[in-house]
C-alpha cells in the first residue's frame, strides 16, 4: 500500500456486509499493532461544525479541494511520529468521514494522499444514496 509503505499489511474493520464504519491498516511485523492507516464514517458525526473549525484552525488545517468540500486536511508530530488527516463531511455535518495516515511512506505527499482516499470515499460515503 503506497500510502503507508507497507508491501504486507493487516486490516481489519467493520463487521462484513455491514454498514462501513471503520477499517484500520497496522503493520503485521509490528507488535505494538498500532494504526498506520485509519478511516472511519461517522453517522451521526460526533463533532459540531464549531468543534471542526475549532480543530482546524488548532491543526491549522487546509481546506479541502473545492470538489471535495466541507472539509480539511491536517499535519501533526503526533505521539507516534508524524501525523496526516482528512476530515470531510455533509454540509449538514450529520456525517464525518475521517482519514488518518501515521506516519506514512517515506518521500510521499501524505497530504495529497489523504486527499485521494476522500476523494475515492466521498461518492460512497458522503453522498446522497451512498453507503
Amino acid at each position: 500500500m503506497r500510502a503507508t509503505g507497507l508491501k504486507e499489511f493487516d486490516a481489519s474493520g467493520s463487521e462484513p456486509g455491514g454498514p462501513f464504519s471503520y477499517c484500520l491498516v497496522t503493520d503485521p511485523q509490528n507488535e505494538t499493532r498500532e494504526a498506520l492507516l485509519s478511516i472511519q464514517f461517522d453517522d451521526p458525526s460526533a463533532l459540531s461544525l464549531q468543534e471542526l473549525e475549532s480543530t482546524k484552525k488548532h491543526d491549522r488545517g487546509v481546506d479541502l479541494p473545492g470538489d471535495l468540500g466541507p472539509g480539511f486536511t491536517a499535519e501533526f508530530e503526533g505521539k507516534a511520529g508524524p501525523s496526516t488527516y482528512a476530515y470531510a463531511w455533509t454540509p449538514d455535518t450529520r456525517r464525518r468521514l475521517s482519514i488518518w495516515i501515521t506516519p506514512g511512506a517515506p518521500g510521499r505527499d501524505h497530504r495529497a494522499d489523504a486527499i485521494e482516499f476522500v476523494r475515492y470515499l466521498k461518492p460512497i460515503l458522503l453522498t446522497p444514496g451512498g453507503q
